[in-house]
């Protein structure tokens, strides 16, 4: 039983003064900034970064879809108005499943 908490505690913890980066990006590549890396050590907060990136791109690509189905079927306005909705719910209700799984992997 021992060895198996072993295994779960990181080999490499959280230095003591340890915050965590501001979001939206855990490096920027490009030398406006020091260029310096910062890293996620906690489970919470890899699954929440991992969960909000994955929003955004689903809700861009949903989004731009729905205003897709919106130019294409503007003959029909009475209903066209509910495509984003529905867009939007079943995008953001697949980038929480993918982004908590591969968040919590």
């Amino acid at each position: 039983m021992t060895s198996i908490l072993r295994s779960l505690t990181p080999i490499n913890p959280a230095p003591r003064d340890y915050v965590v980066p501001a979001f939206p990006s855990l490096y920027w590549p490009f030398p406006l900034r020091s260029g310096q890396a910062n890293y996620l050590y906690h489970a919470t907060d890899i699954w929440r970064f991992t969960v909000l990136w994955t929003l955004l791109f689903y809700g861009a690509v949903h989004l731009s879809v729905a205003v897709y189905a919106m130019i294409i079927g503007r003959k029909n306005w009475k209903v066209i108005w509910i495509v984003p909705i529905v867009y939007v719910v079943i995008g953001g209700t697949e980038a929480i499943i993918a982004g908590s799984i591969v968040g919590g992997l």
